[in-house]
Formats: C-alpha cells, sequence, structure tokens
C-alpha cells in the first residue's frame, strides 16, 4: 500500500510539473520588428537582392524560451517597375507571379556577414494575385532556433533579408513578426 501511494505521488508531481510546462508554452507574446529602410527593395527579375542591419524587440525583462518568425502577407506590397503591364523574365508560376523573402539572424557585431554566416530562416514563398497584391506565404511561419533565441534574449541583433522576385519593381516589407514563448 505505502509503495502504491508512494507511486501516486510521484505521478501526481510529474503530472503537475508537465501541466507547468505545457501552460508556459502556451503563453505567447506577440513582437513586431518594425524594418523601415531595411524593408524596401529594388528588385530585378531573379536576381536576389539583400538588405542588412542591426535593431533588437524592445526592451524585454523576461528570458523568452521558444519562438517563431512570421511573414505576414498584408505587411508586404510589391510595385511592378512598369506599372503591371508586363511579365518578369522568368517562368511564371501556376498561381501568378511570387517572391522568395529568406532572413538571416547574428550577433550584432556580424552585421558585414549576416547573410552568410547567421541563422537562415526561410524561404518564404510570397503568392502574388493577378493585381501583384500579396495573398499568401508559404510557410506562413518558422521556428526560432535557440541561437536566436539567446541573440533576441541579449538586446540588439543584426538582420538580412533577401528578396528574389519574378517581376522588376519595389518590393516593401513593412514588420517581421514573432511570436515568443516564454
Amino acid at each position: 500500500m505505502r509503495n502504491a501511494t508512494r507511486v501516486l505521488l510521484v505521478g501526481l508531481a510529474a503530472f503537475s510539473v508537465l501541466q507547468f510546462a505545457a501552460c508556459r508554452q502556451q503563453v505567447q507574446i506577440p513582437a513586431e520588428f518594425q524594418l523601415d529602410d531595411l524593408g524596401t527593395f529594388q528588385v530585378e527579375a531573379g536576381v536576389p537582392t539583400q538588405n542588412r542591419g542591426t535593431g533588437s524587440l524592445g526592451d524585454n525583462p523576461i528570458d523568452i524560451g521558444s519562438g517563431t518568425m512570421l511573414l505576414d502577407p498584408a505587411s508586404i506590397t510589391f510595385t511592378p517597375a512598369d506599372g503591371g503591364g508586363s511579365k518578369g523574365s522568368i517562368n511564371q508560376q501556376d498561381g501568378g507571379e511570387e517572391l522568395v523573402v529568406t532572413a538571416w539572424i547574428a550577433a550584432v557585431d556580424e552585421v558585414d556577414t549576416v547573410c552568410e554566416t547567421g541563422e537562415e530562416y526561410g524561404p518564404f514563398t510570397v503568392t502574388l494575385d493577378e493585381d501583384n497584391q500579396p495573398t499568401t506565404v508559404d510557410p506562413d511561419s518558422v521556428t526560432l532556433t535557440q541561437t536566436t533565441i539567446d541573440l533576441i534574449n541579449g538586446g540588439e541583433f543584426s538582420l538580412c533579408i533577401e528578396v528574389v522576385s519574378t517581376l522588376d519593381g519595389t518590393v516593401t516589407i513593412e514588420v517581421l513578426d514573432f511570436t515568443l514563448g516564454l
């Protein structure tokens, strides 16, 4: 009987710890990284265009333990170089033209090499409709690595964003969205 009671108590304690850990992962904090000039790209069809810089997700007194990066089509605009009348110089995909967006994150002092050495996120494929408006992003989010989580917890980091378009024009990405778990 004593053994059964001990097993029951250990089981309840373990269950409580697991429940607490699960609740901790359910607490999600949205955060935005405003791209400003870092988010404007003059693109030529099929040619990768990169911007790099530094920033932070603001003052966060709580260390995060997990997170995802999201790219929302509503935060992206595309203006064709010719006003939208002609198609780009590379083959169209079924379902319209597209943008391919990739991001890299590294330590703040690695801003000159972040595009080559940072933690890579994406590529995100952004599908454009017949009016060249972004409609979908695939995948809509990616999981952050522990290295990136440590950089976010540490404050400032460097960021590289690359855009490859099937059309010539201007791409503007206003923000990168993050969902951070405690």
